[in-house]
């Protein structure tokens, strides 16, 4: 065949495939490229020059930058006042957000260091100086927590620490660290502040057992922690006190709860019930009737000092009712303290008190609780550190079962309770 035949057919095979629309289409020659240097930019369309790196800076760094609008932001609330758990007392919130007005927060530093984060409030207003007080837990200054028991000492504090008080409206003030007290774990700072300040009503009478109650705290970005919580009473122990009274709360999941330390306990009328000092699910807090007479105590000796019995106690009415039943069938008794622990060398074990005995009167007056106990010590022992007061303690003595009345000279103390054995 000659070329020039060659050439022809391949010219009539091309006309005809561009005449003919049902032709097949002319195979096309395949290239192979690898797959790595496909996916590979053109390096002279992405290197940018000096100059448009300072452009591109300098655009971001001038454009407008997005404004938040608290009231379009979403709020993740500190705590969980939402749940359903709390629904039956919902409609009690605004006795919280009312409260919340003297909620303030607190904060300490030793020798430039963060030490703690608190919560406070206002308790009292000196129009003279223009200073308010704040009532808080000494816990703000606690540089050592108490190796074994409340009751055992231990605890160390720093007086010297500087104090920041935390405004509502986003400023700070310094708080003037005016007088802590170990045994109910308390602190007074002084706050100059500019305009007079309304204060919070305390409610008198201490809540019943498992009243409803919020507890109020204000994290380190002073948003409001809500908690709902049941008072209940229970006895002291090595880790109790006589003042406190406890939370039992289904809205607690394990939270931070550091916050709320000194903060309010309200009712659902919004009436102070009391102060914040251990918030814990089971945690504590601080009655409102012993507040009061720590603040009335402050007010008129500049000092909370109160006797010490070195005794530790059960209240008879907080046990179970058929052990309630059994003590009144065999001694006719159904209320006052068991005495739990007698300190060595304590004046109750000189006067010959013995564990197991029962204190069923304190100067004639009836205590069938520790908190009324120590509300009676300090209603009827009031003074200045140092001072000595009598004391008539009526006592059942188990062992013999009869009774006696127990005289004895106790000294006023500031200092914290310690039973030694």
């Amino acid at each position: 065949m000659s070329a020039a035949g060659v050439d022809g057919s391949d010219k009539k095979r091309s006309r005809s495939s561009r005449d003919d629309p049902l032709a097949l289409p002319e195979k096309k020659k395949k290239v192979s490229v690898r797959r790595d240097e496909a996916s590979l930019p053109d390096p002279d369309a992405w290197v940018l020059s000096d100059a448009d790196l300072a452009r591109m800076k300098c655009a971001q760094e001038s454009a407008p930058r997005p404004v938040k609008i608290p009231t379009l932001d979403y709020f993740k609330p500190p705590t969980r006042f939402h749940t359903a758990e709390v629904f039956a007392v919902r409609d009690s919130s605004e006795a919280a957000l009312s409260a919340a007005k003297f909620l303030l927060g607190v904060s300490s530093s030793l020798d430039g260091e963060p030490l703690r984060r608190c919560s406070g409030f206002w308790v009292d207003w000196d129009e003279e100086k223009k200073t308010g007080l704040v009532l808080t837990t000494a816990r703000l200054i606690r540089t050592k927590d108490s190796p074994d028991s409340g009751w055992s000492g231990g605890q160390e504090y720093a007086p010297r620490a500087d104090v920041t008080v935390h405004l509502l409206n986003g400023t700070s003030a310094k708080g003037d660290l005016v007088y802590y007290q170990p045994h109910y774990d308390i602190a007074f700072l002084n706050v100059e502040v500019g305009q007079p300040i309304k204060l919070p009503s305390f409610r008198e009478e201490d809540v019943k057992f498992a009243q409803d109650v919020f507890r109020l705290g204000r994290d380190d970005s002073l948003n409001l922690r809500i908690t709902y919580a049941r008072a209940e009473y229970k006895n002291p122990n090595m880790y109790r006190r006589y003042h406190n009274v406890h939370f039992r709360s289904p809205d607690d999941h394990g939270d931070d709860n550091e916050y709320d330390n000194g903060g309010l306990v309200i009712d659902l009328n919004e009436n102070v019930v009391g102060m914040v000092n251990l918030p814990k699910r089971f945690g504590s807090f601080i009655p409102s009737s012993i507040l009061l007479n720590c603040l009335d105590s402050w007010k008129k000796y500049r000092c909370i000092a109160r006797p010490h019995l070195g005794m530790m106690f059960q209240a008879i009415k907080l046990l179970e009712p058929a052990h309630v039943d059994m003590l009144w069938r065999m001694y006719n008794i159904d209320h006052g303290l068991i005495v739990q622990e007698v300190s060595k060398g304590s004046n109750a074990e000189i006067l010959g008190i013995q564990k197991g005995d029962v204190i069923e009167s304190i100067n004639g007056k009836p205590v069938s609780t520790t908190i009324e106990l120590e509300n009676t010590l300090m209603i009827t022992c009031k003074g200045p550190s140092g001072a000595e007061v009598h004391i008539s303690v009526g006592v059942f003595h188990t062992l013999k079962k009869q009774r006696s009345t127990v005289q004895w000279t106790a000294e006023l103390s500031e200092l914290g309770e310690v039973l030694t054995s």
